[in-house]
C-alpha cells in the first residue's frame, strides 16, 4: 500500500511541470505581466499568446 503512494507522489512531481506550461493567458493582469498587449487583433510584428477575457480582446506579444 505504501508503494502506491509513493508512486502517485513521484507521478505527480513528474507531471506537475507539463500542467504549468500548457496554461494559457486568459486576463489582463496576466498578458501584461508575460510583456503582452490587450489589442483587438495581433497585426505585424505581435503574435497571439492568449486572451485578456473579453472574447474579441486578445493578448498580443512582439515576436
Amino acid at each position: 500500500m505504501r508503494i502506491l503512494y509513493l508512486l502517485f507522489t513521484f507521478l505527480l512531481v513528474l507531471l506537475s511541470p507539463l500542467s504549468a506550461s500548457t496554461q494559457r493567458i486568459k486576463n489582463p493582469v496576466t498578458c501584461l505581466t508575460n510583456g503582452g498587449v490587450c489589442w483587438g487583433a495581433c497585426r505585424g510584428n505581435y503574435r497571439q499568446i492568449g486572451t485578456c477575457g473579453i472574447p474579441r480582446v486578445r493578448c498580443c506579444k512582439r515576436k
